[in-house]
């Protein structure tokens, strides 16, 4: 048999993957078909909110000229007809509120003030009886179409109120704003480089544009968007700006004002930007299916070495290295991989078990030696101190013969709990047997010492309660402080427990005189 001649799993998985991205490409092709459609009627929802929101913004502005002019024409001045200080009053809000100016007219049409004059010059009779007849007839706010200014020469567009309450009968007051107000408006909005945005008036005469305003303000918008503007107060079409441009156009008119704004996004741009998103899908797709294959090959790569893979972990486990749970690309390598883990626990309890107290879960005293060593290695490179405790437990012996072994277990085993609670992660306590227990306290001093003493001796005299009994059973702690109380490990620890001792004594002495 010709094993050489035999698949190997790269190929196979290659050959896989291929099966997978036929029937994917043709869903995919489908998907990037829906998705432009998709995206172009995303893009026109976005442009159609666009201009609703400047729709609005039409009429707001509108709506605080027109509360200018009510709040105006409420002057003392005015309705007194002492029109001298009201024409300052008028010249002030127009420099307030740019606007270019403000104009009363009697019901026949005659100017009585005009802030681009001063007052008492001549005036002409303003050229908006259509505004006049409104008012007269509807007594109500009216808007001017977009027109040339008499005295101004400036394209404008004029906002009146009626005023009824003067003695002399119905006049008008009118705030004169020029176009470049509501080009403002345009460019607010901050639209992208190739839109064309502009303003409509409700006769379809450009009041703004985003690009060569003054070339075609007063000019009436093409046929089809008048057309339009006749059927519908919103929509979408193709069709041609003024200067000949194919474009995308969206209108949108204001609901109080019927003013509408027009937004022309060029052909050539949209088409452009939807079908860069197209190629980047497309492209996107080929290298996902490329990255694919390059992946399978990648895990046959994988799959070959998992075996090879297991070496390492053996040869851990052997030396007595911790092994952490791994994968290896195969379910056969993975199970073996388990095992190797499952023996490396075993090897560290038992290790655990050689350094630690079986009842209290701390470490023994061969540990304890050890690690003592180590950190008085460290303490005399480095000319640190450290401080070693000695404890034992008063009255254990007493507990452990009147309630029993399991009672006495339970209280080492809370003892411990406590001593390792106020300690350090960076310090180590140990017992070294029945009810004895030793600390290192890393890089402590005397005081440092003082203060651990008097927290343990606190927390180890409350009371425990074991099966339903209040036991107590303080300790008695000895200290040992390098370099002060000793230089060596075994004198450290002779020292600490010659102190636990004497410090035992005290307290029965003490505890002798206070019953006395």
């Amino acid at each position: 048999m010709n094993l050489a001649n035999a698949p190997s799993i790269r190929s196979r998985l290659i050959w896989l993957v291929v099966a997978c991205i036929v029937p994917a490409s043709l869903m995919v092709v489908k998907m990037i078909a829906a998705d432009y459609e998709l995206a172009r009627a995303a893009f026109i929802r976005s442009a159609m909110t666009t201009a609703h929101a400047n729709a609005m913004a039409i009429d707001k502005e509108f709506a605080v000229i027109e509360s200018t002019l009510k709040v105006l024409a409420t002057s003392p001045s005015l309705l007194g007809e002492d029109l001298k200080p009201f024409h300052e009053q008028a010249r002030a809000v127009c420099a307030n509120q740019d606007i270019f100016n403000i104009v009363l007219e009697d019901g026949s049409g005659q100017q009585l003030i005009n802030t681009f004059k001063p007052y008492g010059a001549p005036l002409p009779s303003a050229n908006i009886a259509r505004l006049l007849t409104y008012m007269q007839n509807n007594d109500s706010t009216a808007i001017s179409q977009v027109s040339m200014g008499l005295l101004s020469k400036r394209y404008i567009v004029a906002v009146a109120v009626p005023v009824t309450r003067m003695a002399s009968g119905f006049h008008a007051l009118s705030a004169v704003v020029t176009v470049e107000r509501f080009g403002t408006i345009l460019q607010q909005q901050q639209y992208p480089e190739h839109w064309i945005a502009t303003i409509l008036d409700n006769k379809g005469t450009v009041v703004a544009r985003t690009s060569d305003m003054q070339r075609y303000v007063g000019q009436q918008a093409i046929p089809e968007v008048l057309e339009r503007l006749q059927e519908q107060s919103e929509g979408v079409f193709e069709t041609r700006t003024l200067d000949g441009k194919p474009i995308l156009a969206v209108l949108a008119r204001a609901a109080n004002s019927q003013w509408t704004v027009a937004i022309g996004i060029p052909l050539e741009v949209l088409n452009t930007q939807l079908l860069t998103k197209l190629w980047t899908l497309v492209l996107s797709t080929i290298i996902l299916f490329g990255a694919g294959l390059l992946f399978a090959w990648l895990i046959g790569n994988r799959i070959s070495r998992s075996i090879r893979d297991l070496v390492a972990p053996a040869l851990a486990l052997g030396a007595g290295d911790s092994i952490e749970p791994a994968t290896y690309g195969l379910r056969e390598a993975n199970e073996v991989g388990q095992a190797l883990v499952k023996a490396s626990r075993m090897h560290a309890l038992a290790r655990h078990q050689a350094t630690h107290d079986p009842l209290t879960g701390l470490a023994n005293r061969a540990m304890f030696t050890e690690f003592l060593a180590h950190q008085l290695n460290l303490c005399q490179r480095n000319r640190e101190s450290m401080a070693v405790l000695y404890l034992d437990l008063d009255n254990f012996k007493f507990i452990n013969d009147t309630y029993g072994h399991g009672a006495g277990d339970d209280l080492l085993k809370e003892a411990a709990a406590r001593l390792r609670s106020e300690l350090r992660k960076s310090d180590m306590a140990a017992r070294l047997g029945g009810d004895e227990f030793a600390v290192v306290l890393v890089a402590s001093g005397e005081e440092d010492a003082a203060g651990v003493v008097e927290k343990l001796a606190l927390r180890l005299a409350v009371p425990y309660a074991i099966d339903g009994h209040e036991l107590r059973s303080a300790a008695s702690i000895g200290v040992a402080v390098y370099p002060q109380s000793a230089t060596t490990a075994d004198d450290l620890i002779a020292f600490a427990d010659d102190a636990m001792y004497k410090c035992k004594a005290e307290r029965r002495k003490t505890r002798a005189v206070t019953v006395d």
